[in-house]
């Protein structure tokens, strides 16, 4: 874990197995505990279990897409922080977000390691 930052929960949505053992790795070596589900449904009946600091959604995903699995989480939580992990274009994802109203955060496909746990870490 980086110095001055507390272990985060992070329930992570991604359904590429590589991505999802990736995301794993960087934040757990990191110092924070990590659950990982790989599709939308299977998300959110964990998110409904349990309680967790930050949320990293896979714009694409299987059985819900991640756009689903947000506003189902925002409605239940509106304060949940939210970190989607997308290939699209920003702006394409951002208009989507925007249409539901949704305040999230977005980090481009793909990434290094250490960006995810930078952007998991400074909270916006």
């Amino acid at each position: 874990m980086r110095e001055g930052h507390s272990s985060l929960k992070i329930l992570v949505a991604e359904d590429d197995f590589y991505g999802a053992e990736m995301c794993k790795s960087a934040l757990e070596s990191n110092g924070h505990e990590v659950l990982v589900t790989h599709d939308g449904q299977e998300c959110l009946r964990q998110y409904r279990e349990g309680s967790y600091d930050v949320v990293i959604l896979d714009y694409k995903l299987p059985v819900f897409d991640g756009l689903k699995v947000a506003r189902q989480m925002l409605l239940s939580n509106p304060e949940q922080r939210i970190i989607f992990l997308s290939a699209f274009a920003t702006e394409v994802l951002a208009d989507a977000m925007e249409e539901l109203n949704m305040v999230v955060e977005v980090l481009p496909k793909p990434f290094e390691p250490d960006a995810l746990v930078e952007v998991v870490e400074n909270s916006p």
